[in-house]
């Protein structure tokens, strides 16, 4: 394991925008396999899904007339978002930023995490939306109302993941490693976002108002997926771990 990390250090220098482009669509296409599973194994009658979407797509009906079945073509939609369009985006924010709020210390990290939040943010979840129903074969008009109306929902998740995750990537993080570090945490956000493009926007209203989806559904949903990725994340450390016992006995 520590090799493997040496030699993607040394590709990050090398090729650093090939190495961000790979790195991405592959965590974004694995967020989108750990939604479906988790929409495979979550009931359709849970807040989880249930409150806040109308119908999703199907995951494994078969037609003829398509090259892949539905469920894979929506994982590579999301893994040319992630490589062709997450990864450079972020490569040159993250560059554009350092120069423009040059410094550390907090105030330089609050101002960062204040411009991500509101420049990146919405402008990256309607690009996402807007770019992915383009994909499906939506024109464009149609699309951008789409992501219009996801937009102001996610904007919400949004702001319950990344201002943290960005206060310590912009803090602690050296320049280089920003991107990747910033889609390993985008394994969780992708799987969030991948279940909201398959879905139809809930509507936030007023607290006043009378049956209709709770904005807190949203943060139901972002725990029940965290607390998913953090079991599987789990398992997969424990692996690891057993593969290095493993080579280490080899190796005597």
């Amino acid at each position: 394991m520590r090799r493997i990390g040496e030699l993607y250090h040394l590709w990050l220098h090398e090729a650093p925008l090939l190495t961000k482009v790979v790195t991405a669509a592959t965590l974004f296409g694995t967020g989108d396999r750990i939604a479906q599973r988790i929409e495979a194994k979550t009931p359709p009658t849970s807040r989880i899904f249930a409150e806040v979407s109308g119908d999703h797509e199907p995951h494994d009906s078969e037609d003829d007339s398509k090259w892949v079945s539905p469920s894979t073509a929506r994982t590579l939609r999301m893994m040319v978002w992630g490589g062709l369009f997450a990864a450079p985006i972020m490569h040159t924010w993250f560059h554009l930023i350092e120069h423009a709020i040059p410094g550390t210390g907090k105030l330089v990290v609050a101002k960062k995490v204040a411009a991500d939040m509101m420049i990146i943010a919405p402008g990256t979840s309607l690009a996402f939306f807007t770019v992915t129903k383009c994909m499906e074969g939506e024109p464009v008009r149609e699309s951008f109302q789409t992501a219009k109306a996801k937009l102001p929902p996610t904007l919400l998740a949004d702001y319950m993941l990344w201002p943290a995750a960005n206060a310590i990537i912009f803090g602690l993080v050296p320049l280089h490693c920003r991107t990747p570090l910033t889609h390993c945490v985008s394994l969780v956000w992708s799987t969030f976002l991948s279940g909201m493009a398959s879905h139809d926007a809930p509507k936030l209203t007023t607290p006043w108002s009378t049956g209709a989806p709770k904005p807190s559904v949203l943060y139901e949903r972002m725990q029940y997926l965290t607390h998913r990725l953090t079991n599987f994340s789990r398992r997969v450390r424990a692996g690891s771990n057993d593969i290095e016992t493993m080579l280490q006995k080899d190796s005597t």
